[in-house]
């Protein structure tokens, strides 16, 4: 199992001062580079992780204020266009 390819912790200070549209192409580069590489070879992706806050909206994280909350469905269908074959899932607790 691929945990996570998506997460709001973690990241370097430089992907913050991206615009939305560096973004979304920096996110979508990222998932197709990860789960492409390793197509075939894990059963399941943990897509995006802690998504939603404690209270269960949705958290609010430089994905979510810059690319709105299709961020997720994009990040799973770029994940599955990488590997149609892998489970996908979104990593919560609560």
């Amino acid at each position: 199992r691929g945990h996570t390819v998506v997460w709001h912790k973690q990241l370097g200070g430089w992907v913050e001062q991206l615009d939305a549209p560096a973004l979304r192409a920096a996110l979508e580069h990222h998932i197709r580079t990860v789960v492409g590489h390793y197509k075939g070879k894990l059963l399941a992706w943990d897509v995006v992780n802690e998504a939603l806050g404690d209270d269960g909206s949705p958290r609010k994280t430089v994905f979510l204020e810059k690319l709105g909350p299709g961020y997720i469905a994009d990040a799973f269908r770029w994940a599955h266009e990488a590997d149609p074959q892998a489970l996908l899932s979104l990593n919560d607790y609560n």
